[in-house]
């Protein structure tokens, strides 16, 4: 991959190696000060960040305030190495040193159970979820701990590529801590926002002490919804159409919609409000007990998507009201004890979360396989279409109710085997349960199935495929049903997994300056997905509704759903048992759930699915005869270590990481469309693990007196059998499905540093240089994921921060004034492995009679088998092609004063008012994008009580 060359990266290097020169240089008669050491427990042990053999950066609480750090956007952004992208605030997911797939859509990341490649703790607890890791607020924070790199062997599933640690202040019994708070805000172009936090500490015993912080955080929104209106383009809507309705060209009527209600300036806001409470219990001299208990709702109006064929950085157009409601409560328990010479240590946690949604879905009349028959009132049956052919409101809502629950407990033990060799040894056991109902909501339903059922249902009172009079099904587990007369498709799932795993590390000194460890990992995972996905084909309802999403729906509703729906416990099962029997007789005999059709259909049969397992296409790897998914493993790692002195340390280091293997609801389904690159393509009954292996070579020193601290690690890292999100309607299947893309490298180089120049002067920053490229590309994504050779998503060649603080006497005022500044560099990146950026810009073109204007790369070949217009009259295959996001750099800079007990700022964030926009594609049929706050100008002020 070639290295950007433009001035502004130029600049940004010119800066960083002038600060390494200038400390290098520095004469001895210069002011300084030791730089402080920050603590961390990344291999679960306390040592300081720079004793630890990997390739750790630490970020302290105090340089969290200093830098206005605050939410998961903001923390990251002071993590180069790290990759933060989605669609809002708690719909993020985390890549580190360039191991990105495409995007998970939220709408579907519950249902298909992925897994992050990138975990996520609170503490000793792992929060971590597919496509919405958990949004917590950095408050009263010791410390937040990167760990870059596998981190499988210690900490388990989803340690991938990494770790990112969140480390709150725990309650002390030495001391009384109290303070505050409180910032204000304005955006440029957007709402005002505020924010409050306040803490304390109080030693109740010698033995005993009370820990609390509460906050809340409203942070007013800048993208504005304009006016707008919708319909539906002919020539799209049909060239997606898989025969299930009539044409859209040549209806008689076809419907528009409008935003005109909810257009709103502003409004993307999000409220963040929560706490912890914790109690710390000193035993006895050997023994303590920590008690913790957070929880947090994050309340999100509006949506921070933007439509880019606008024009503007801050302009969407969504035609359905968008809210989030984020609960989560995470309650902590460790014990520390010591026997002789051994310590010993018991954590657990319960984490429970609750996630309401309303997202807007109307983009989906862009894609949808079967969208005229939601929208028009020709029957899909033949020989009863209507004529006229009327075509119904396109708007389109998704509603989603989430509730995840884990579990986990840990007990390890360590200690000291003589002088020179170090022993951990540990259990883990994690059951976590997913419970989810999602709702696809069409306004055009009623209509739509209203015109033509009645006579349908009269006329053919004996079809085979009808069940009339019958209510719409739960053949989910949760039992629910869809909630409204508008829902023709819902989700109702429930996904758990159970891990046990042991683990340990041996470290030994081989000598007084070199040292190595060895640590391994045996995992055993289950994990099982229960429940069907329940479509609408045939149904009627009972009542007129009264309003979009607001109406019930009545039991004397009218429907032949299950004719249609999907059972994904019968399949998985139905799978599960051939791949433990043998028995053919297993599959070809599978029905549908009304027992009338093949359970295998799609483009296929029951038969074609079974010729595709025998000759291997269809892995059945793990799947058990009670359908659920099981895996077992070892992974290691290997370091070696040389300190030639007591300022700087070598180490080389081998790990593997692995994210856990999942399932698909529509497993074993041939693709609808079955010419071209899709013929034999079927939807994987498993998304296998993916394994990342990396080799590391890495430096941590100090220089001029330990004023001068620079790390750096260069890693090579293999990924083999990648998974990625999908979701093609109209030519693979009506449900998003995982599989393995095939196989990726990433190669490059992080360095963070740190310079106390003078007593009142520090800077700081860090960056890295990556190489990413895509080396093997499984058969059956030939012609739809881009070629051998591309480079990963979100993966820039290089990204960095900057950042300085400058502080000066004000004798007057008896107070320090200070300067902090923080500038932040992302290079050019691709969005997406699915090369399809050319014919979603033509669908845009076609919708909305503009382009993006969003940068397209392209490659050789072509994508998919449906023609777009050349241009000149005929038509052609669109190229194979990823939109491009541009590079950006963000300046930020504070001026404040400060007292012992008080401290007053003048802020502005976003100084050059840089949108950084990222492309959004995943789940969409036209390109979408997020871009970064506005310019902010505010005020914060703190105090600490003494």
């Amino acid at each position: 991959m070639e290295f950007e060359r433009s001035k502004l990266n130029r600049a940004v290097l010119t800066a960083i190696a002038a600060t390494a020169s200038a400390a290098v240089i520095a004469s001895e008669g210069q002011q300084t000060r030791a730089i402080e050491e920050i603590v961390v427990t990344a291999t679960k042990r306390s040592a300081t960040a720079q004793e630890v053999p990997l390739s750790v950066q630490a970020v302290t609480g105090d340089t969290l305030r200093e830098y206005r750090v605050e939410t998961f956007d903001k923390y990251v952004d002071y993590l180069p190495n790290v990759i933060n992208t989605g669609n809002g605030p708690g719909k993020k997911e985390l890549y580190i040193r360039g191991s990105a797939t495409e995007q998970t859509s939220v709408t579907i990341g519950p249902a298909n159970g992925s897994a992050p490649g990138v975990a996520l703790y609170l503490d000793e607890q792992p929060v971590s979820f597919g496509a919405r890791n958990l949004d917590v607020y950095a408050a009263d924070l010791e410390r937040i701990e990167l760990l870059s790199g596998p981190q499988g062997t210690l900490f388990g599933a989803s340690s991938q590529s990494g770790n990112l640690r969140l480390i709150t202040n725990k309650p002390r019994t030495d001391r009384f801590e109290a303070g505050f708070n409180a910032k204000y805000g304005n955006t440029h172009g957007g709402d005002d926002s505020a924010s409050a936090d306040a803490y304390f500490n109080i030693p109740l015993s010698d033995q005993l002490a009370l820990r609390a912080v509460v906050y809340s955080d409203n942070q007013g929104g800048w993208v504005d919804n304009v006016p707008a209106t919708y319909t539906p383009n002919g020539e799209v809507v049909d060239r997606n159409s898989k025969g299930f309705g009539p044409p859209l060209t040549g209806a008689d009527s076809v419907a528009s919609t409008d935003n005109y209600h909810l257009a709103k300036s502003d409004w993307n806001e999000a409220t963040y409000r929560g706490g912890r409470l914790g109690l710390a219990f000193d035993i006895n001299e050997d023994w303590d007990l920590l008690l913790q208990h957070s929880a947090q709702t994050l309340k999100v109006d509006g949506s921070f998507l933007v439509a880019p064929e606008l024009g503007a950085d801050d302009d969407s157009a969504r035609f359905s009201p968008e809210t989030n409601k984020d609960e989560f409560g995470l309650t902590q328990w460790t014990l520390n004890g010591r026997l002789a010479n051994l310590d010993l240590i018991y954590t657990g946690g319960y984490l429970n979360r609750d996630v309401d949604s309303v997202i807007d879905y109307t983009h989906y009349n862009n894609g949808g396989g079967y969208i005229t028959y939601y929208l028009c009132s020709g029957n899909i049956y033949d020989g009863t279409g209507l004529d006229p052919n009327n075509c119904y409101d396109p708007t389109k809502q998704y509603t989603e109710d989430t509730e995840n629950e884990r579990m986990t407990h840990e007990f390890r033990i360590s200690g000291d085997i003589g002088e020179r060799v170090r022993v951990l040894a540990g259990a883990y056991y994690n059951d976590v349960e997913t419970n989810h109902i999602g709702e696809f909501q069409y306004a055009s339903a009623n209509a739509a199935f209203g015109e033509h059922i009645s006579s349908y249902y009269n006329d053919n009172s004996g079809d085979g495929f009808l069940l009339g009079n019958t209510t719409v099904p739960t053949a989910g587990v949760n039992a629910v049903g869809p909630r409204s007369p508008f829902t023709v498709f819902f989700n109702d799932f429930t996904r758990t997994e159970e891990e046990w795993a042991l683990f340990g590390e041996v470290a030994f000194d081989l000598t007084d300056q070199v040292s190595a460890s060895v640590s391994a990992r045996y995992y055993d995972l289950t994990s099982q997905l229960q429940g069907a996905s329940n479509f609408s084909f045939g149904c009627r309802y009972g009542i007129e509704p009264q309003g979009f999403g607001n109406s019930e729906r009545t039991a004397d509703g009218r429907c032949n759903s299950h004719a249609f729906s999907n059972d994904v416990s019968a399949r998985l099962l139905t799978l599960g048992q051939y791949n433990d029997s043998g028995d053919d007789s297993v599959v070809l005999g599978a029905r549908s759930p009304n027992g009338a059709r093949d359970m295998f259909r799609g483009g296929g049969s029951n038969a074609e699915t079974l010729r595709l397992i025998e000759s291997g296409q269809i892995n059945l790897s793990g799947l058990a005869s009670d359908g659920s998914l099981k895996e077992d493993d070892v992974i290691l790692r290997a370091t070696l270590n040389w300190s030639p002195t007591d300022d700087m340390m070598v180490f080389a280091n081998f790990a593997q990481g692995y994210r856990p293997a999942t399932q698909n609801r529509n497993a074993g389904q041939l693709s609808q469309n079955q010419t071209g690159v899709y013929q034999d393509y079927a939807v994987p009954a498993v998304a296998r693990t993916d394994e990342l292996t990396s080799y590391e070579l890495g430096l941590k020193s100090y220089w001029l007196d330990r004023t001068v601290r620079l790390n750096a690690t260069f890693f090579f890292s293999e990924i083999e059998e990648l998974q990625v999100s999908r979701f093609d309607p109209s030519n693979v299947a009506f449900l998003f499905f995982i599989e393995n893309v095939g196989d990726a490298e990433s190669m490059g180089l992080d360095v963070d540093f740190q310079w106390a120049a003078t007593e009142s002067l520090t800077l700081s920053g860090a960056f890295t240089i990556l190489d990413t490229e895509l080396t093997r590309l499984n058969d059956q994504l030939q012609g739809i994921a881009v070629p051998v050779g591309s480079e990963l998503p979100f993966a820039s060649s290089f990204a960095g921060h900057l950042r300085a603080r400058y502080e000066f006497p004000i004798q007057a005022l008896d107070a320090r004034a200070f300067v902090t500044a923080s500038v932040h560099h992302r290079g050019k990146s691709v969005t997406g492995l699915i090369g399809s950026a050319e014919f979603m810009e033509d669908t845009l073109q076609l919708v909305t009679g503009s382009g993006s204007g969003l940068e397209i790369e392209h490659y050789d070949g072509t994508f998919g088998t449906v023609e777009i217009s050349d241009g000149a009259g005929g038509s052609r295959l669109p190229s194979n092609s990823r939109y491009v996001n541009e590079s950006s750099t963000t300046l930020n800079m504070g001026l404040g004063l400060e007292r012992d007990t008080w401290a007053a700022e003048i802020f502005i964030d976003n100084v050059n008012n840089e949108a950084a926009p990222v492309a959004q594609v995943a789940g969409f049929f036209t390109p979408h994008m997020t871009v970064q706050r506005p310019r902010t100008v505010g005020i914060r002020v703190s105090y600490d009580f003494e």
